[in-house]
């Protein structure tokens, strides 16, 4: 996934992290970095979402992700007169679900789709996130598997009046509804908002910070906090917690590249 690995290639091992203040402790903008807490958070898989992966292979016309009972496939066509980067374009996208298959007609979209970067079934098993890259960013497309109908999440924020929604790079269902925590903005700033298939809503998480970019999004297994990894400074990155309760956001600690590593291997996709 593109918007990925810039962000595996773009962490950087931190120094070493004395205690400054509590987990709790309030966080502003104008605060500095250091005041995050620094106490030793350690990757516990038994704390977080379980995800299914889904097997990706390719081929010259196709890109077909496979998972139980569910298969995606994306029908390409080259377009001669396009950019060499923009000429292979996803002209369908089909899903089969048991005996259920719908089909997007992908290449009518206006903004042309070049890949299927992750896909991530809701825990009803009603619904399915697709993520597909364009050429600037990527959309976010949440199908129903009963009816085939869709939502293109950025195009939903933006009829909300939502802007810099030219990407949605990270996401993921909770464990026990049928809603969906994500990350949208660009290449410089990031936002985070859940989203309700249900009630067709979206609530906005408070920013603890001006985050530039959000790398990892995790539902604890008892889907009533959300943990995301965001990057605040350049090239600095800290591990959040979100309280579906409270609604509050509280920074937990600094994270190193060795350490979100650790992360990224809970998520959606599969293994290079």
């Amino acid at each position: 996934m593109k918007y990925t690995n810039v962000l595996l290639s773009s962490v950087i091992v931190l120094g070493s992290m004395g205690t400054l203040s509590s987990a709790s402790a309030s966080f502003h903008t104008s605060d500095k970095i250091a005041h995050v807490a620094a106490k030793s958070t350690s990757v516990n898989a038994s704390t977080y979402q379980n995800i299914s992966k889904f097997e990706k292979t390719i081929s010259s016309n196709k890109i077909v992700w496979r998972g139980d009972n569910i298969t995606i496939t994306a029908n390409t066509l080259k377009l001669d007169a396009a950019a060499d980067f923009e000429q292979n374009i996803i002209d369908t996208i089909v899903v089969t679900h048991g005996k259920e298959k719908h089909t997007l007609q992908t290449g009518d979209f206006e903004v042309k789709l070049l890949d299927i970067t992750s896909i991530a079934q809701s825990p009803s098993n009603e619904w399915i996130a697709i993520q597909v890259e364009k050429s600037a960013g990527s959309n976010l497309i949440l199908m129903n598997l009963k009816t085939g109908k869709y939502t293109i999440l950025n195009e939903r924020l933006e009829k909300a009046g939502k802007q810099d929604v030219e990407t949605i790079s990270s996401y993921n269902w909770s464990p026990k509804e049928d809603i969906i925590a994500f990350s949208y903005g660009n290449t410089e700033k990031s936002t985070l908002a859940i989203y309700d298939t249900k009630k067709d809503s979206v609530v906005y998480l408070p920013r603890a910070t001006n985050y530039i970019s959000t790398g990892l999004i995790l539902w604890h297994k008892n889907g009533k906090s959300i943990d995301y990894i965001s990057e605040y400074p350049s090239d600095q990155w800290i591990l959040f917690r979100y309280d579906t309760g409270s609604k509050k956001v509280k920074p937990v600690k600094k994270i190193t590249k060795k350490e979100f590593q650790q992360w990224f291997k809970l998520d959606k996709y599969p293994a290079k």
